[in-house]
């Protein structure tokens, strides 16, 4: 399944393709929608993760435009602003599967990716699932657990 993720925090989207690769899954990166329209172009993923703020570029009115030219793939919006007011904006959006806030376990992002996308047990488990440790500055790190530990 090829996911692409719209994000312009390199740490957040360098995480999360390095968790959905682990779990089978072909990922594309834009940190904005500019970038995003130039993978959508080349072809529709299967998903779409879609942060609202990126800086310059406002969510809620990208969304809306890609949607009005016909290339809004099946999207699921993941963000750290999901007030009410955004998920108004939100409302009716073609192409919107779904909403997920931030921060968020890797486990939950993949069980709701799984249920966008409809799918029952693929792509198959690759084994061990990563392990997040807190370092000294508080920023998390996953890592992958070793065999026999």
């Amino acid at each position: 399944m090829h996911i692409l993720i719209v994000d312009d925090n390199e740490r957040i989207v360098e995480l999360v393709t390095w968790f959905l690769t682990e779990r089978g899954f072909r990922v594309d990166r834009a940190s904005g929608f500019v970038e995003a329209r130039a993978h959508l172009e080349r072809g529709a993923p299967d998903l779409m993760l879609s942060d609202i703020d990126l800086g310059a570029e406002d969510g809620r009115v990208e969304l809306w435009a890609l949607a009005r030219a016909g290339v809004l793939p099946p999207t699921l919006v993941v963000s750290g602003y999901l007030s009410a007011e955004v998920l108004a904006s939100l409302d009716g959006l073609p192409g919107l599967v779904g909403t997920l806030a931030k921060p968020f376990d890797f486990e939950v992002l993949e069980a709701k990716i799984r249920a966008c996308l409809a799918l029952e047990g693929a792509p198959p488990d690759p084994g061990p699932r990563p392990e997040a440790v807190e370092d000294d500055d508080g920023w998390i790190e996953v890592q992958p657990a070793l065999e026999g530990e």
